[in-house]
């Protein structure tokens, strides 16, 4: 057995133990460890403190509070989403309706009445896990997509938890005709908005780094018609209850060309996600380094070959 299918058994062997002891006990350490590893990992702070100094430095914008304080509270707010996500085997309908407060509702309803779909699309803030489970609770049919998991146990822990939030799992790479389907038969699909585009992505500045968003969002809801509804969670305090809220879709674009269409809705969430981001940073996903430089070489080649790709026009990649 490799070590991380060791680290696999642990964290699912933690996770049973977690679920049996009172959670405000449970909570209290939780915070507790989120504060130590916040003294004790000087790489990952230091690299955090950096990465979020230069974005509200290029976005000429001033932090809501003090860098240090912000990654101190990321630290915090993450160990509870890790704990939050340890406890999912118990959660239930009556936590889920008590612990997130989903606002708009209206708006998704109102979507979803047109018998198109909605494609609901959200960046790595808040809890984006419990958000689902609570989505599905509240009588939606939530799809989403996850990442065939081979060789990552990381990855297929997480798949194993979220099992339990009832969400309707597709896998991202052959998973995608029944994914359109949910959609045709006017369903939610959940796309995540902000994780690396790849090459087929679009490539822009976001958060002041020239980097590649996932065309997704925009594609799908180009083929099917679906609506594009920007969707988010912030935790309260650090508590466990987390306001969410379904916001109005993503405007029709007059562009003339398929792909002018796909930069413009591309762009709009990018946008969106942005202003919440700069807005609630502590909340954010820092711990993913979003903007290591991932298609340098590739982006080199294209702008010598034709002038696709450079700085300050967004451009797609396909």
């Amino acid at each position: 057995m490799s070590g991380l299918a060791y680290l696999k058994k642990a964290v699912i062997g933690c996770s049973h133990i977690l679920c049996r002891l009172p959670e405000k006990p449970g909570r209290t350490l939780a915070a507790a460890l989120g504060l130590a590893a916040w003294q004790a990992w000087h790489g990952e702070r230091r690299r955090i403190e950096n990465s979020v100094d230069r974005i509200y430095f290029r976005m000429h914008r001033q932090p809501p509070r003090p860098v240090n304080e912000i990654v101190r509270r990321a630290f915090l707010h993450f160990s509870l989403v890790t704990y939050e996500l340890l406890r999912f085997p118990v959660l239930n309908s009556s936590l889920l309706e008590q612990r997130v407060i989903l606002q708009g509702r209206d708006v998704i309803d109102r979507e979803l009445q047109k018998g198109r779909g909605v494609i609901l699309v959200l960046p790595h803030i808040g809890n984006w896990e419990i958000l689902g489970a609570a989505i599905v609770q509240a009588g939606y049919p939530l799809n989403s997509f996850y990442l065939a998991q081979k060789e990552d146990e990381i990855g297929g822990l997480l798949d194993h938890f979220r099992t339990y939030s009832g969400i309707i799992l597709h896998d991202r790479d052959r998973g995608g005709i029944k994914a359109l389907r949910a959609l045709k038969n006017g369903e939610i699909l959940g796309m995540i908005g902000d994780q690396d585009g790849s090459r087929n992505g679009v490539y822009m500045n976001f958060l002041g780094h020239w980097v590649s968003m996932p065309a997704g969002p925009a594609n799908w809801s180009l083929k099917t018609g679906a609506s594009v509804l920007p969707l988010y969670s912030l935790r309260q305090g650090f508590s466990p209850v987390f306001t969410a809220a379904f916001l109005p879709p993503v405007e029709e674009d007059l562009a003339e060309s398929y792909n002018q269409r796909v930069i413009a809705r591309t762009v709009a969430v990018a946008r969106w996600m942005e202003e919440l981001i700069l807005q609630h940073p502590d909340q954010y996903l820092w711990f993913y380094d979003r903007f290591r430089p991932r298609h340098e070489s590739w982006l080199a080649a294209e702008k010598h070959k034709n002038g696709q790709m450079y700085h300050g026009v967004p451009r797609y990649g396909s």
